[in-house]
């Protein structure tokens, strides 16, 4: 990809990530007045998220003949495994209940501390990365070294080709995207299962660390994942525009495009956007403010006590 053109498309990315997070903040800032989760871990996280994606930008340099150039898309969603892991290690523990012989016995869920659409959100986005990621490998043929790395026309006896995010892009996309959405609802279940506190102010405490924990766990991973598909799909955009030419019998030149010549544009801008919104959602999580209590949580546990012998 001309240097040109890759700077274009990094500087529309930011762009587009400041014009998604000015009502991402508002929105987080007006679901809660305050997240007790400790915002250090959440900004490490956030960190590490970015990083990824900084470092794919300055990975896509790298010769495509190079062993690694083919690993290059997976690099955001493996940092997006690593936020996750370093949020579930620096984050602050859920309170203790203050009342010793109070239990919590109501049953808890994955999606008991965060709205459905958070979580369909991220799940959406997985599925279109791991269904395009396939469709595309099953498109591509090997280029000289035995790589699926080519999007091939056979015109009669002619034939043209051009770099596609085929298999060997494509199979470490798929091995990471699992394994974010593993190492994700392994987090998830760990901030999940500790009882809820019975006291009622502990309790109020207590969820809006878990709230606020889930959120940036789905935020990090659902922006790497938002991101990467993305970056396939401007993978994609760039070669739909290749364009087979040879000569007919009669002597006149005759051109051809792919099949999905027409979708270029709506990939490019596709793209751009995911990868805008993918950024934001990764930058998320670096504001995070400590405070008290929160004002509206979703999905709200509710609390059964009991009497429980010590």
């Amino acid at each position: 990809m001309p240097f040109n053109i890759a700077w274009v498309q990094e500087i529309s990315v930011l762009i587009i990530s400041l014009v998604f997070l000015g009502p991402a903040l508002h929105l987080m800032r007006k679901s809660t007045e305050a997240a007790r989760t400790g915002p250090f871990a959440a900004r490490v996280s956030s960190l590490i998220a970015v990083a990824g994606i900084t470092l794919f930008w300055l990975s896509r340099w790298l010769p495509r003949e190079h062993p690694g150039a083919t690993w290059i898309y997976a690099i955001p969603l493996v940092a997006g495994s690593l936020a996750v892991v370093a949020l579930a290690i620096l984050s602050v523990q859920a309170p203790k209940a203050l009342g010793v012989r109070e239990v919590d016995v109501a049953p808890r869920t994955l999606w008991s501390f965060g709205s459905r659409w958070w979580f369909a959100g991220w799940y959406t986005l997985t599925a279109l990365l791991l269904a395009t990621a396939v469709v595309c490998g099953l498109t591509s043929s090997t280029d000289e070294l035995g790589r699926h790395t080519m999007l091939v026309l056979d015109v009669g006896s002619h034939q043209a080709g051009t770099s596609f995010f085929g298999w060997a892009f494509g199979v470490p996309v798929l091995v990471a995207s699992v394994l974010l959405l593993v190492i994700g609802h392994l987090a998830i279940s760990q901030t999940v299962r500790p009882a809820v506190s019975a006291d009622p102010k502990q309790r109020a405490l207590d969820i809006a660390s878990r709230c606020a924990e889930i959120r940036t766990i789905v935020a990090v991973a659902a922006g790497a994942t938002a991101f990467v598909l993305g970056a396939v799909l401007l993978f994609v955009a760039g070669s739909a525009g290749m364009v087979a030419s040879f000569p007919a019998a009669d002597g006149v030149r005759v051109e051809l495009g792919t099949s999905f010549a027409a979708l270029r544009t709506p990939f490019l801008a596709a793209g751009l956007i995911l990868q805008g919104f993918g950024l934001c959602l990764a930058l998320l999580p670096l504001f995070q403010r400590k405070g008290a209590l929160i004002s509206s949580i979703p999905g709200q546990v509710p609390v059964a006590a009991g009497t429980a012998d010590r």
